[in-house]
């Protein structure tokens, strides 16, 4: 680990994102519970997306927004939601060779090597910054309670969804049907949220389900989740 902790420090430095002095302080404030790297963040030297952006261009990995991306839910399906978290990863498209998965740590490879065997297939490996890929979790495999957690976060105000799962270990086979409904109207609401809107239309058509934002007066189609 300490290993891995003065690598990341050193890209840091070598890209002009921290300076020795600012290593030296912060290693001066560690309480044992955080890192350098952490105590830096905290301190607003760098960000999450900083540092995973300077680790995944060493590793000549691409780095991904994923909150700019809406994942078709045959891509999500492709990783249960128990492995997503255990490995905090994400699956975002199908690749020419394999899955596409994002990571938040490149350098973790017991975790790459560990999933790959699990799933027994090829991956493809994008970077994205812990705290996107937490976001994602949420977005993609969470419960009623934490989509409503995540929105509140993000539009500041208390939100009830009006649905509930429950604790996992007591899921009903109605709970788990509901469950891509709730996450379906925890990504518009944020999708929206961040695209500005003032309100959702949702059209069923002959052939497809059509999206549609209203920003600044005008419907906008987006993407079906």
């Amino acid at each position: 680990m300490q290993q891995n902790e003065d690598y990341v420090l050193k890209v840091l430095q070598d890209v002009g994102l921290v300076s020795r002095k600012q290593v030296d302080a912060a290693r001066k404030r560690l309480d044992g519970q955080n890192n350098v790297v952490d105590v830096l963040i905290k301190d607003g030297v760098v960000s999450d997306a900083d540092v995973s952006r300077s680790l995944a261009a060493q590793a000549h990995m691409d780095w991904i927004d994923l909150s700019a991306m809406v994942i078709p839910p045959a891509v999500i399906k492709q990783i249960s939601a128990a492995d997503a978290r255990r490995f905090k990863v994400i699956p975002v498209a199908f690749g020419e060779t394999g899955l596409v998965v994002a990571v938040s740590d490149p350098l973790d490879i017991d975790t790459i090597d560990s999933l790959g065997f699990l799933l027994h297939r090829e991956l493809e490996l994008v970077c994205s910054s812990p705290d996107k890929i937490h976001e994602a979790l949420i977005k993609y495999y969470g419960t009623a309670d934490e989509a409503s957690d995540i929105i509140q976060e993000k539009i500041g105000e208390d939100v009830d969804l009006g649905l509930e799962i429950g604790d996992a270990a007591a899921i009903t086979e109605t709970d788990e049907a509901d469950a891509p409904i709730i996450r379906m109207v925890s990504m518009l609401i944020i999708e929206a949220h961040r695209a500005g809107a003032s309100d959702i239309h949702l059209e069923p058509l002959d052939k497809k389900f059509r999206v549609r934002f209203r920003v600044d007066g005008v419907l906008q189609e987006m993407q079906a989740p």
